[in-house]
């Protein structure tokens, strides 16, 4: 039998590394992909990310907040 993750985990990806990032928390988990989001994206690289948790709504929001985080720093490098 298996059972769903307790915790939060976020891989990010680039064209050179994945990065897996584990936390409790949607917040926790939020904060360090946001802070490595915009170090890979500083250093100009492609990011691609995946999410996995133990709830579909915690998921879609990290999803949505991602993206969003993905869509700001896009806008401000033009």
């Amino acid at each position: 039998m298996t059972s769903e993750p307790r915790i939060f985990e976020i891989r990010v990806r680039t064209g050179e590394t994945e990065n897996i990032l584990r936390a409790p928390t949607e917040r926790e988990v939020a904060t360090k992909a946001e802070t490595l989001i915009r170090r890979v994206h500083a250093r100009g690289e492609l990011i691609g990310f995946s999410i996995l948790g133990p709830s579909a709504a915690g998921i879609g929001r990290l999803r949505t907040y991602l993206e969003d985080v993905l869509v700001e720093i896009t806008r401000l490098s033009i």
